[in-house]
């Protein structure tokens, strides 16, 4: 059963500048920069035609470009966080390591 979640991919020179923070954290496992987005809901598991049906859907949409601020890192998990995250607030596409 798929477990689905909708996305937008990040640019590549913001997904290398996020990747030049990555470290300091014992034990972590880090994502390839290249897997990096930004995540906009959480569908869930899913069989696989409804699966199917929703990637339909979705492959259809088009909007315009906006533009995202990156706003700091945290995490989540609790008490164990097993994501690190950047917050994305409405802002200019521009980033570098002293903004996030």
């Amino acid at each position: 059963m798929p477990r689905l979640f909708t996305a937008l991919e990040i640019p590549a020179e913001i997904g290398q500048s996020l990747a030049m923070l990555r470290g300091g954290l014992p034990g972590a496992r880090w994502v390839e920069p290249e897997n990096y987005h930004l995540t906009l809901r959480f569908i869930g598991d899913v069989d696989g035609a409804v699966a199917r049906d929703i990637a339909s859907i979705l492959g259809s949409v088009t909007r315009r470009q906006f533009d995202l601020r990156l706003d700091g890192l945290s995490s989540f998990g609790g008490r164990k966080p097993h994501a690190v995250v950047a917050p994305a607030v409405s802002g200019p596409t521009s980033i570098d390591s002293t903004n996030v």
